[in-house]
C-alpha cells in the first residue's frame, strides 16, 4: 500500500464541535457533510421499528398463520447474513409458537436461494407458508411453484431487486422508511421481529454480527444495529458467538470479521463435511457444555477450510501463465473455497481472477475482483451461463462443461480489449506530532467507531520523532518514542513483511490504546515505515 502524507488544518471543526485535535483532522480529511458528523457524534444506541407497509403486512401474515395453527417454513441461506437471519426469525416463531421449520440449502449440491423443488417438498409436508430470509428477490421459478401450489410466501431480502416479485408479501429495504435502507438480511429479519415481539437483545447481537459480515454502510438504523449488538457482545452474550471468538480476543468489528464470520461461513463453505442447518440450534443454545463441544467441531472445519485453501491456492498460483484474464480450473478443486483462493490471488497479482470448479455438469466458481475493475459489468453479458450473480467485487458463476472453452476464449478476448491497467491504491494519511498522541486524543478519536467506510482509514504519519528505544521479538518490532506525556509504543508485526530500521524516519499507522496485565500505554500500530 502507497500512502501519502497530508497536512489538515482542522481548528474550524475543532472549535464548531469541542473536539480534540486527531478527531477533527480525520473529520475534515473525511470530507463529510455536517449530518454525518452529527450521526458519528450520536452516542444512543436505542434502535427504531419501522412501520413501513410491508412489514405490517408480513406481520399480520405470520399472525394469520399462528391463529389458524399453521406450518411456517424459514427458508435461510448458507453465509453469515443468512445464518443469522435464520436464526432471528427461529427466535421469532418460537416465541409466538408458531408452528415451524426451516432449511438452509446445501451450498454445492443445491446452491444459493429458495428452490422450487424445496418448495414442493415443504408442501407435501404440510407448509402453508414459506418466509425467506436474506434470499428470495431472485427466486422467481420457486415463488411460481408456490403459488402454483396455494403456498403463500413471504419474501424479506435486503439484494438488488430486478424484476417483479410475484406474491404480495415482500419486505425489503427498498419499501421501508429511507432510515432502514442499509440493513443486511439478518436486519431486516430484526425490524420484522421487532413489530411482533418487541426488544430483544440477542436478535440485536445476530443482527450486528451479519451486518458486519456483510460489510454493510455503517449509518443510520445498521449503525445502531452494531454499536448496541458490540455492547451486547461485550457483555457475553449470546454466549454461542462468544464461543467463536479467537483465545484473547477483544470485542470489536475486527475480532467478529476475522474470528466469528470466517466460522459462520465455514460451514456453509464445507458443505461436504459439515451440515450448516446444525449452526442454529447451536446459536440458540444456552447450555455450556453443547456450546463447547460445537464450538469444538466448528473451529475444527473452519481449520480444514483454511488448510484447503491454503493448498489450492499454491496450486492455482502455479498454474498462472501469460493468459489476460487467469480463470483457474482444476476438477477437483474445492467449491465452497474457490472465492477465498480467487481473493487470496488477487492480493498477490492485483488482477481479476476466477478460480473455479467441477460440480456435476457444470463448471463452477468465484472470481474477485481489484479496485476500479468491475467483475459484474465485465461477465453479465456472457451468454451460455447456468448461473450468474454478485456485485462490482466479486461474482459467482457456473458454465457448462461442453461450453467452458468458449467462456474461456470469450474472457481473454475481452479482457485483452478492455485496456486494464492496476493502478495500486494511495490511502492518505494524516501528519501529527508525537505530541498529540495521548490518551484523551485516542479515546476521542475511538467515539467514531465503527469507522464507516465513508471516512478515511485513521492512519497518522509522524515524522522527526525521538525514538528512545527498539525492541525485537520473533513476531514484532517494538518502538518506544518519546513525548511529554510520558511516551508510546509503535509496533510493527513481522507479519507484514516490512524492514524495520534502527531509527526510523516516518511512522504510519493507526492508533489505539493497549490493555496488558494491568499496564495501559498509547499504541502506534503500524503499516509502513521508512
Amino acid at each position: 500500500m502507497k500512502y501519502n502524507v497530508i497536512d489538515v488544518d482542522a481548528s474550524a471543526l475543532q472549535e464548531k464541535y469541542k473536539i480534540g485535535l486527531l478527531s477533527a483532522k480525520l473529520l475534515k480529511a473525511s470530507h463529510l457533510d455536517d449530518e454525518e458528523i452529527h450521526e458519528l457524534f450520536e452516542t444512543d444506541t436505542a434502535l427504531t421499528t419501522s412501520k413501513a407497509a410491508c412489514i405490517q403486512r408480513c406481520c399480520k401474515r405470520l399472525l394469520q398463520a399462528r391463529d389458524n395453527n399453521e406450518k411456517v417454513m424459514i427458508a435461510g441461506d448458507y453465509d453469515a447474513d443468512g445464518i443469522c437471519s435464520t436464526t432471528i426469525m427461529k427466535m421469532t416463531l418460537m416465541k409466538l409458537k408458531i408452528e415451524h421449520g426451516y432449511y438452509i440449502p446445501d451450498r454445492m449440491k443445491e446452491g444459493y436461494g429458495l428452490s422450487a423443488h424445496t418448495v414442493e417438498l415443504a408442501h407435501q409436508k404440510g407448509y402453508s407458508l414459506i418466509i425467506t430470509v436474506d434470499n428470495g428477490v431472485k427466486a422467481h421459478a420457486a415463488i411460481q411453484k408456490a403459488n402454483e401450489l396455494g403456498v403463500d410466501i413471504i419474501i424479506t431480502d435486503h439484494h438488488q431487486i430486478d424484476e417483479e416479485i410475484e406474491t404480495p408479501y415482500v419486505v425489503h429495504p427498498n419499501y421501508m422508511e429511507s432510515e432502514f435502507c442499509y440493513l443486511s438480511g439478518a436486519g431486516v429479519a430484526l425490524q420484522i421481529a421487532r413489530n411482533l415481539i418487541g426488544e430483544n437483545d440477542i436478535q440485536t447481537a445476530f443482527a450486528c454480527v451479519a451486518a458486519i459480515a456483510d460489510v454493510m454502510p455503517l449509518w443510520k438504523e445498521t449503525r445502531r444495529i452494531v454499536k448496541r449488538g458490540l455492547a451486547v457482545l461485550k457483555q457475553g452474550r449470546p454466549r454461542s458467538l462468544i464461543s467463536l471468538l479467537n483465545p484473547g480476543s477483544g470485542i470489536d468489528m475486527t475480532s467478529i470479521s476475522f474470528s466469528i464470520v470466517p466460522k459462520l461461513n465455514s460451514l456453509g463453505r464445507m458443505s461436504d463435511l459439515a451440515n450448516v442447518n446444525t449452526m442454529i440450534p447451536f446459536l440458540l443454545s444456552n447450555n455450556e457444555e453443547q456450546i463447547a463441544h460445537y464450538a469444538t467441531q466448528v473451529n475444527q472445519i473452519n481449520e480444514k477450510r483454511k488448510e484447503i485453501s491454503s493448498s489450492i491456492s499454491e496450486t492455482a498460483i502455479n498454474m498462472i501463465a501469460d493468459e489476460k484474464f487467469p480463470i483457474l480450473y482444476q476438477e477437483d478443486f474445492h467449491e465452497g473455497v474457490c472465492g477465498l483462493v480467487a481473493g487470496r490471488i488477487v492480493s498477490q497479482l492485483h488482477r481479476p481472477v476466477l478460480v473455479m470448479a467441477k460440480s456435476h455438469n457444470t463448471i463452477k466458481g468465484s472470481g474477485r475482483s481489484v479496485s476500479g475493475f468491475n467483475l459484474f459489468d465485465f461477465f453479465k453479458d456472457f451468454e451460455n451461463l447456468t448461473a450468474f450473480g454478485g456485485h462490482e467485487q466479486a461474482v459467482g458463476i457456473s458454465v457448462p462443461i461442453e461450453k467452458f472453452e468458449e467462456f474461456y476464449q470469450q474472457a481473454q478476448e475481452k479482457m485483452a480489449n478492455a485496456g486494464y491497467e492496476y493502478i495500486e491504491p494511495v490511502q492518505d494519511a494524516i501528519r501529527i506530532d508525537a505530541e498529540d498522541i495521548h490518551f484523551n486524543n485516542i479515546i476521542d478519536i475511538d467515539c467514531f467507531t465503527p469507522y464507516p467506510k465513508e471516512m478515511i482509514e485513521p492512519n497518522f504519519a509522524l515524522e522527526d520523532m525521538n525514538v528512545v528505544e527498539r525492541k525485537e521479538t520473533a513476531k514484532m518490532v517494538k518502538y518506544l518514542i518519546a513525548n511529554s506525556s510520558g511516551g508510546f509504543e509503535a509496533v510493527l508485526y513481522k507479519s507484514r513483511n516490512i524492514a524495520a530500521p534502527i531509527l526510523p524516519k516516518r511512522l504510519i499507522g493507526k492508533l489505539s490504546i493497549h490493555r496488558w496485565r494491568n499496564r495501559t500505554t498509547c499504541q502506534m500500530i503500524l503499516e509502513d515505515i521508512v
